[in-house]
């Protein structure tokens, strides 16, 4: 199977908020846990700056981590693949090719692969994905996909 893929904005934001997803996670909790260290040294003491300083700053790490981390993920993609590529699948190998660089991964080093409603990522370790959109599939191409990786696992 060969599917060409544009360069899509949204598509990259997507796997970067999918990659970073148990980073932020792990960060929102520990925002969380500071902010409610704040309010309760707020409680204890109410002309406490630290307090307002730490209820304040555990607030801002739970709202704004998740779109700083994928701002500065976006800021971080090499201009290589900044551009649309050829995704190549046959029974050893999974090929991506951009016009300036390519990639191989044999499926015997897939750990998994997880659907979502925009995509499929194949993941070859925890946070290095390879994506396969599907709204660039036809109804039976992602048939196919899905018989693909269904007998790889």
């Amino acid at each position: 199977m060969s599917l060409e893929i544009p360069h899509d904005v949204h598509r990259l934001r997507r796997t970067i908020r999918f990659l970073s997803r148990p980073y932020v996670l792990l960060t929102r909790i520990l925002g969380g846990v500071l902010a409610f260290l704040g309010v309760v040294l707020i409680v204890l003491d109410t002309s406490s700056a630290v307090g307002y300083a730490a209820a304040a700053g555990g607030l801002a790490v739970v709202f704004a981590i998740g779109p700083i981390m994928v701002a500065v993920g976006m800021r971080t993609q090499a201009a290589a693949i900044q551009h649309g590529y050829r995704l190549t699948l046959d029974d050893e190998w999974m090929h991506v090719a951009y016009p300036l660089v390519e990639s191989r991964c044999r499926w015997e080093g897939l750990d998994r692969a997880v659907e979502t409603p925009e995509a499929w990522y194949v993941m070859f370790g925890k946070a290095q994905a390879m994506v396969v959109p599907k709204d660039v599939m036809t109804p039976q191409q992602r048939a196919e996909f899905e018989a693909f990786v269904a007998k790889r696992r």
